[in-house]
Parts: structure tokens; C-alpha cells; sequence
């Protein structure tokens, strides 16, 4: 590994961010932190202490009082405040829908019906949002293990699928347009799958 390619210690960092920023600003402070994120809290304590240390510097000549030191410290507070926020913003991702799941699994419904052998319907009555919750447990934990996502994430994905149904059942004269949604047994059970298929994915082996 030439000198180039070698990462940087601790100590060696926190010295060129001493050199270099001598009374941080916030841009300095982020532009730091997303450089080497590993020292981030060390990055953002040393510049809290230059940021103290130079309003202490510019108000040599006066008899430091308590106002004095409360602004100073207020100072640093208010930079440390506003760094990390920005720093976590910067770092916010929104979840993944469903569809952009799916899509970075490499899937599309029939295809992820083949990969788990279940039949395409129940995944299509899932995808359009006519499947009720809960989903079964066998289908909930083989659903996150193959697109890698949790649990938790599975139940808000399927509940923005209920909230969108891409079909409404008929409307009566003096009715609004119902949701045609049916359990996950009810799915099951109506499919073309054998019965052996059914009871293993209601779990009733």
C-alpha cells in the first residue's frame, strides 16, 4: 500500500482538521465529518473546544465574566446542533416501497412466485392490495428472507398496498365503491395450488 492509499489515524486527522480550520464554520464541520466519518464525534468535539477557544481569544483584552463563558459555550453548542443535524439528514433514506424492493431483489411477481413456489395469485392478490393482514407466518418469513428486508418493513409495505388497491369491487346505487380484500387463508384456499401446497402455507402440515 503506497502512502496514497493508507487511511488515516485518529490523531493524524483531528491534527490536519486543527491546521486547517482554525475557527470552524458548519461547512467545515460537515465537509470533515462526511470525509471521515469513523471520527465524527472526535471531529466534532475538537472543533466545539476551537470554537470556545477562539471566542475566549477575542475577548482576551476583557476580564472574562460568566455572560462571556455562557456565550462561547452557547456558540460551540449551537454549531455542534446545527452539524448534526445536517449530518443526519445528509444520512436519512427513505424506506423502500414494495415495488422498489422487489425490483433490487431481482423479482417480479411470477418470477418471485416460481423462486418461493407459491402460487402467482396469492402474490398478485398481495401486489395489488386485496390481501388483508396479517399474512400467514410461513409467507411473511419467507417473503423477508428472499428480498432481505424485515418484518416490521413487510407490514408497512403491505399496508401501503391496502391503501392503494389497484381494483375497487362494484359500487351499490347509494354506496360508495368497496375494497374487494379477503384474508391470507381465504387466498390460499381459493388458489390452484394442491391441498398438500394450501396446508403447508397455512401452516396446518
Amino acid at each position: 500500500m503506497n502512502e496514497q492509499d493508507r487511511i488515516p489515524d485518529r490523531d493524524e486527522v483531528l491534527f490536519a482538521f486543527h491546521q486547517t480550520c482554525d475557527n470552524p464554520t458548519a461547512e467545515q464541520l460537515n465537509e470533515w465529518t462526511r470525509r471521515y466519518p469513523q471520527f465524527a464525534d472526535d471531529i466534532r468535539e475538537h472543533a466545539a473546544m476551537r470554537v470556545e477557544w477562539a471566542s475566549d481569544s477575542n475577548e482576551q483584552d476583557d476580564q472574562p465574566d460568566e455572560s462571556m463563558l455562557a456565550r462561547g459555550r452557547s456558540h460551540a453548542l449551537n454549531l455542534l446542533h446545527s452539524a448534526r443535524q445536517e449530518s443526519a439528514a445528509a444520512q436519512t433514506v427513505p424506506e423502500k416501497t414494495w415495488p422498489q424492493a422487489l425490483s433490487a431483489a431481482g423479482f417480479d411477481i411470477p418470477r418471485l412466485a416460481r423462486c418461493i413456489n407459491i402460487d402467482r395469485m396469492v402474490l398478485g392478490e398481495l401486489n395489488s392490495g386485496r390481501m388483508r393482514l396479517p399474512l400467514g407466518r410461513r409467507l411473511s418469513d419467507t417473503l423477508t428472507d428472499v428480498l432481505g428486508m424485515s418484518a416490521d418493513w413487510l407490514e408497512r409495505a403491505i399496508s401501503g398496498l391496502l391503501a392503494g388497491p389497484k381494483r375497487l369491487g362494484h359500487a351499490k346505487a347509494d354506496e360508495q365503491p368497496t375494497i374487494n380484500t379477503r384474508s391470507y387463508a381465504e387466498i390460499i384456499r381459493a388458489s390452484s395450488m394442491s391441498e398438500d401446497d394450501k396446508r403447508y402455507w397455512l401452516g396446518e402440515e
